[in-house]
């Protein structure tokens, strides 16, 4: 960690929203579920150092996982935890010259072996937004100013103007062209929790303008005949068009959109996650399905608890469909999938009371 960033500091807004999971964890039974759920993720899904291994993905750790990581210590009080899942990610991911994260680390016989050095922007904000919710928590200016460094490097590094404002970049080297014409851009980058709770605490960028436009990238990534975004986008000028650097599909990556969206404290964004109830696949209690962005066409269901949890949440929030208990299962899923059926789960017992079944 950082020494000596006594000038970074800055005291608390005076109306600083709770911690994230602190509410949920006022309810007996969720908070007994998270517990249950906590201790499988990091049986399964963590080692002993504090790494976050992604088991559907050959067995790496990375920024993203580190973040999420992070972040979900803190919303179950695991200031232990959280300690050795931070120190783990600044040891082994702040390896470049700037502030920010390497994307990918491997495990190896040798120890941890940096794999790519570039960075991934979500991962960036997934961290210090978990460092501004720790030292809400429990009170270590460390926390606060680590954060603010790393926001620093994000805003002079990750920001690209185009004419619809300011974007997040989603990675420092490749998605920008050489005439700086076209920005490839990825909407699930666009964290909304964590761009709200920054923009209470940081100053480096306006983090509540690029919100905004991370909505404008979705509206317009949004198009007939499925509606849903596509996992990346290249913005040229006004234009916006699925990346010809990707498969063109709503998959693995933008199925975190709406629920970015349903975490989000902004009513039209809340309003946005519910919409997705009534887009292809999510009305499936099988699951959402990867869909050609082009055609429509479904390719294959997801299929997993947290992808199915996400399209329950939307239909909870639009139209009152209770959540199914099957969902609550734990032990089951991969990293990915189980990451975001426990953030599901918050969100549902912060925002979505009214989809807890009566027991709850």
């Amino acid at each position: 960690m950082t020494t000596g960033m006594a000038l970074f500091l800055s005291l608390a807004p005076a109306h600083a929203e709770p911690v994230f999971g602190a509410s949920a964890r006022s309810k007996e039974a969720v908070s007994l579920w998270l517990g249950s759920a906590w201790r499988d993720y990091t049986s399964r899904h963590m080692t002993p150092e504090g790494a976050v291994i992604d088991d559907a993905n050959e067995g790496i750790s990375h920024s993203e996982g580190q973040g999420y990581g992070m972040v979900l210590a803190v919303a179950v009080d695991d200031r232990e935890t959280f300690k050795l899942i931070r120190d783990y990610t600044y040891e082994n991911l702040q390896v470049r010259k700037d502030h920010l994260f390497a994307w990918k680390v491997l495990h190896t016989p040798e120890g941890p072996n940096v794999a790519d050095t570039n960075n991934a922007t979500d991962g960036d904000l997934l961290i210090a937004w978990a460092l501004i919710e720790a030292y809400k928590s429990w009170g270590d200016p460390e926390d606060l100013a680590s954060a603010k460094v790393v926001l620093a490097d994000i805003a002079a590094t990750l920001l690209q103007q185009t004419a619809l404002g300011p974007v997040l970049v989603p990675g420092s080297e490749g998605f920008v062209s050489g005439d700086h014409q076209t920005v490839t851009v990825n909407p699930s980058y666009w964290v909304y929790p964590a761009l709200e709770t920054i923009a209470e605490f940081d100053t480096s960028a306006n983090w509540g303008e690029v919100a905004v436009v991370g909505e404008d990238v979705l509206d317009l990534s949004q198009r007939a005949p499925s509606y849903l975004p596509p996992d990346w986008v290249d913005i040229g000028g006004l234009k916006l068009v699925p990346s010809d650097k990707f498969t063109p599909e709503f998959g693995y990556n933008a199925i975190r959109v709406p629920l970015y969206l349903a975490l989000s404290r902004n009513a039209l964004r809340v309003k946005k996650a519910a919409d997705f109830s009534t887009l292809r696949g999510f009305a499936d209690p099988r699951g959402p399905s990867v869909t050609q962005i082009v055609t429509g066409e479904p390719k294959s269901v997801m299929g997993g608890i947290g992808f199915r949890a996400i399209a329950a949440l939307t239909r909870c929030m639009d139209k009152a469909e209770p959540f199914p208990s099957e969902l609550l299962q734990i032990g089951t899923d991969d990293y990915y999938s189980t990451t975001l059926q426990i953030f599901t789960i918050l969100a549902i017992a912060e925002r979505y009371p009214q989809c807890l079944s009566p027991e709850w």
